[in-house]
């Protein structure tokens, strides 16, 4: 439900969504929508396949992330900050060494 109205949204068309609070960011290419909820029920929601937290702000859809430097990971140009803490298991989940 965002902005009064109930917006179906496909899992493939989210890149990542952003906790701000007691809202949730979900953003996609064309479009961002804001709907009361918390990121910590949505992790239970979401595909467990597709998507993953990185930071305790941030779900991303793995098949979205364009470039990963450092601590931080980019998805359509945008940088999302990956937690220390999790940063190995999103290598591990991605396959990569």
């Amino acid at each position: 439900k965002s902005e009064g109205r109930l917006v179906k949204l496909q899992s493939d068309d989210i890149l990542y969504i952003e906790g701000m609070g007691d809202y949730v960011k979900f953003v996609t290419p064309q479009k961002k929508y804001i709907t009361h909820s918390t990121l910590k029920s949505l992790e239970e929601k979401v595909n467990k396949a597709c998507f993953m937290k990185v930071h305790r702000s941030y779900i991303i859809n793995l098949t979205k992330i364009d470039d990963i430097r450092e601590n931080d990971l980019f998805i359509n140009g945008m940088e999302i900050p990956v937690s220390k803490n999790l940063k190995q298991e999103v290598l591990n989940r991605l396959n990569i060494l």
